[in-house]
């Protein structure tokens, strides 16, 4: 597992409003699951800055980019980012 991909999820257990009984799957629906909230969005989206080093482009923001830690890391850590 990669380093960026784990430090997101330990970002969303020390950040989710819910009480995780268990570990986030990287298919888990954040945002239905209640873990992520559309408030956090911004806050999640300047952690993602961070861990890449650069800032996040607008056309990265497309539906479900934040859906699970697979949408999460597909869009902003995938294969060419």
């Amino acid at each position: 597992m990669s380093d960026a991909r784990q430090a997101l999820r330990q970002w969303m257990r020390d950040r989710s409003r819910k009480q995780l009984d268990g570990e986030i799957s990287d298919a888990t629906p954040l945002i239905e699951e209640g873990i992520l909230s559309s408030i956090q969005v911004p806050d999640l989206i300047l952690y993602i800055e961070e861990l890449r080093g650069r800032p996040v482009d607008i056309v990265e923001l497309k539906p479900g980019a934040f859906r699970s830690l697979d949408a999460i890391f597909n869009t902003f850590f995938g294969e060419g980012k």
